[in-house]
């Protein structure tokens, strides 16, 4: 399938799932199975040391570790034969892990939603609305909320691209689900802390795919214009003097 199709694809399911979500209490249904009604306590506890440290400190770190060794390989080892053959997936991969989690960051800086755990039914102080929706004129938030897309897991997400770092189609598989699975660990983690609801990691990991799409599109068109730009220059220097190019 064309990524020009892939957009399209992914767009329909997007406004499908923010409709679905819109429309029904589906949130709300699978975020109470991660919080006890009777102690008001999420399922794992946020302050855990460990599985802070494996789910999401470990993890952004192990991310931006993965981005700098791109920029260095494509930067200082750029003429080492193994970059040459990889460096069209790296510049993929390098792009979607810095435009995906910012996009998802600019995101959630202008839908203030908030998290579960703020939420009057979850034991906080703010009411439940939907996205699309508007808090009451007296139960207003006092600051922003910043917690619609999921920005923790956008980073797990944006290694979507990672297929595009492999020929053959067992390692292309291979790396999507690498992807999926990191992605929904980090999104699950903070489902279970009660950082995010279901929609909102669903909702991430569609803009993700969809972001990686348009970074290949284009990328894929600039190559191309480079590539006739190149061979007008090259046609033009071949041309013997008082010719004009055809």
């Amino acid at each position: 399938m064309s990524f020009s199709k892939q957009i399209i694809l992914t767009s329909s399911l997007f406004i499908l799932s923010m409709l679905l979500f819109e429309w029904t209490s589906l949130d709300l249904w699978i975020q109470q199975y991660f919080f006890n009604s009777e102690q008001q306590q999420w399922l794992w506890d946020k302050s855990e040391p460990i599985a802070q440290f494996v789910f999401y400190d470990g993890i952004k770190a192990l991310l931006i570790v993965f981005a700098f060794f791109l920029i260095i390989c494509l930067t200082c080892l750029r003429h080492t034969h193994w970059v040459k053959e990889h460096s069209y997936g790296m510049r993929i991969v390098l792009i979607s892990l810095i435009l995906v989690p910012l996009t998802i960051s600019t995101l959630k800086a202008t839908t203030n939603v908030a998290c579960p755990h703020d939420l009057h039914i979850f034991g906080g102080q703010i009411p439940y609305i939907k996205v699309l929706e508007s808090y009451p004129d007296n139960e207003r938030p006092l600051k922003q909320q910043r917690c619609f897309p999921a920005g923790h897991a956008s980073g797990g997400f944006a290694l979507l691209s990672l297929m595009f770092l492999f020929q053959r189609r067992p390692n292309r598989q291979g790396a999507l689900i690498f992807a999926l699975c990191l992605g929904w660990l980090m999104g699950g983690y903070k489902m279970v802390i009660g950082d995010h609801f279901f929609s909102h990691t669903l909702i991430t990991m569609e803009i993700s795919w969809l972001l990686i799409c348009f970074v290949v599109l284009v990328d894929q068109k600039v190559q191309a214009i480079n590539a006739n730009l190149s061979k007008n220059v090259i046609k033009n220097l071949s041309l013997q003097p008082g010719e004009s190019p055809p």
